[in-house]
């Protein structure tokens, strides 16, 4: 990497937890402190955690401590990441924009969302995905249905384990 993409990327750590890294590896690294933006173009690979993305180009949005608050990525956006539940997903889309403080992506456009391991999958030109909250909220285009792939046997078994756990703690309460 240029000095540029190494002095931008000490600042991006900086803002981060101890525990967690940001990895950023690119082309071309292009900071401008007075729009508090970096663009980050040419083959990019962002790995934070577990969680990684890779797109054509990347602008990243941080506030006046240089701390990342949003991600665009345009351009062959894929992306494999970790929900808080433990699941393992998996996407694709022309354009993602994650909002850091939310935890929320955004793809746009050509939009895929498969979990790793099972058949459920999610399509449409615009998909929401909030890692917190564990929701998606799927918007199909004008010509593009949004299409929905669940396994009923795997739905039926999370409802199954969350009436036993809500059943445990009932009996446990004096």
């Amino acid at each position: 990497m240029k000095k540029l993409g190494l002095l931008l990327l000490c600042g991006l750590l900086h803002a981060l937890p101890l525990k967690e890294t940001l990895e950023i590896t690119a082309d071309k690294f292009l900071a401008n402190d007075q729009k508090k933006t970096t663009i980050i173009q040419g083959n990019v690979h962002i790995k934070k955690g577990k969680d990684t993305l890779t797109a054509n180009e990347v602008i990243i949005h941080t506030n006046d401590k240089r701390k990342p608050t949003k991600y665009e990525a345009i351009g062959n956006v894929h992306f494999h990441l970790f929900t808080e539940d433990g699941r393992e997903v998996k996407g694709h889309s022309d354009r993602l924009i994650y909002d850091a403080i939310k935890q929320e992506y955004r793809l746009l456009q050509n939009a895929v969302v498969d979990e790793v391991g099972k058949v459920n999958s999610v399509k449409g030109e615009e998909i929401i995905l909030s890692k917190e909250h564990g929701y998606a909220d799927v918007i199909g285009g004008k010509d593009k249905p949004a299409t929905f792939v669940f396994d009923m046997e795997d739905i039926q078994e999370t409802q199954k384990k969350q009436k036993a756990k809500q059943h445990a703690k009932q009996q446990h309460k004096p």
